[in-house]
């Protein structure tokens, strides 16, 4: 793959893209991480911000919304990072994208899916496996992926992707596992409810 230093890239963040590049590998996939999260988030809380003011001014009325179902929803949403050509927003800004092991291809849709869903249960842990090992999470074990380095891309790629999208089995299969998932999650979980 491409050396952080021979790639050009001048999009959003470009100076400090370009900075981040310049240290060490170890560095540049744990800023990936960071600010695949700090997307996440903000595109997370945005939402959650603007319903929650709607309701408290009494503009939107929900009876039928409890709070979990919100963090579910919201869970789902961050689950799908790497949706699009599996390249989340950190991803494509620092130049990385998650492969299938087997085939050396972008991972599927319901790979990245899968390799994300530990993330909720057991970050920390996951942080720590991946400031040990830079390829491989748990989720990557689950999954049969890995990270590697890809060229770098500007955010305004997501319009590309979501233009070119079709339903597929794998969408039902995520919603379905997803499902699944955040059910047995509130079972655990009994308090959220």
């Amino acid at each position: 793959m491409n050396n952080p230093e021979e790639i050009k890239y001048n999009g959003l963040l470009h100076k400090e893209v370009k900075q981040l590049a310049g240290i060490s590998l170890k560095f540049h996939r744990i800023a990936s991480m960071f600010l695949d999260h700090c997307i996440m988030s903000v595109i997370i809380l945005i939402p959650v911000f603007l319903i929650t003011f709607l309701i408290l001014n009494g503009i939107l009325h929900l009876p039928f919304l409890r709070p979990v179902h919100a963090f579910f929803f919201l869970g789902f949403v961050y689950l799908n990072k790497d949706f699009f050509r599996a390249k989340s927003a950190g991803k494509r800004l620092l130049g990385y994208q998650v492969i299938d092991v087997k085939t050396l291809e972008p991972a599927s849709e319901l790979q990245c899916f899968i390799r994300n869903m530990p993330i909720i249960l057991i970050w920390p842990i996951e942080v720590l496996v991946s400031l040990i090992n830079l390829q491989i999470r748990i989720g990557d074990l689950i999954a049969h992926t890995k990270v590697v380095r890809a060229p770098q891309e500007k955010l305004s790629s997501f319009r590309k992707d979501y233009k070119n999208i079709s339903l597929k089995k794998n969408f039902v299969l995520i919603v379905i596992i997803g499902s699944i998932y955040f059910y047995v999650f509130s079972l655990l979980f009994p308090n959220l409810n």
